[in-house]
């Protein structure tokens, strides 16, 4: 039976800023363990909602890689999400939305798999998802 746990969002930034030190060294090698399908590991909203805001804004990433390493890392297969394929699509709609935060490509992007076509919203931009029309309450 293949090993299960929660991994925190500083195991995933170490793993993906690849500062070769240490941390960024386990990290990565607990990554590639997920790939040989030796360990699960769980992740949250949260721990992704934190990872794109560190990478962003502490390690100055550019949006696009920052999308392009999460889709690669959440695509393996033995890292487990509850939303997975919404938080793909939600990183692929962020990746070309310059004005909408990531969390909110996150939650239009639920919204639609959710099978609902309406958001409130008052933020004028939430209204660029398509099937998605925002409402303003």
């Amino acid at each position: 039976m293949t090993r299960q746990a929660f991994v925190d969002t500083s195991v995933l930034v170490d793993h993906l800023v690849q500062s070769g030190r240490s941390p960024s060294n386990r990290a990565s090698e607990l990554i590639a363990n997920v790939a040989r399908g030796t360990i699960d590991l769980f992740i949250s909203e949260t721990v992704v909602l934190e990872s794109v805001h560190v990478l962003s804004k502490v390690y100055d990433v550019p949006r696009e890689t920052v999308c392009i390493r999460l889709i690669e890392l959440l695509s393996i297969p033995g890292i487990i999400h509850p939303h997975k394929s919404t938080m793909l699509k939600a990183y692929r709609f962020w990746a070309k939305q310059g004005p909408l935060s990531f969390a909110d490509c996150y939650h239009l992007a639920l919204t639609a798999d959710l099978g609902l076509s309406e958001i409130y919203a008052f933020d004028k931009k939430m209204g660029r998802y398509p099937g998605v029309t925002r409402i303003e309450p």
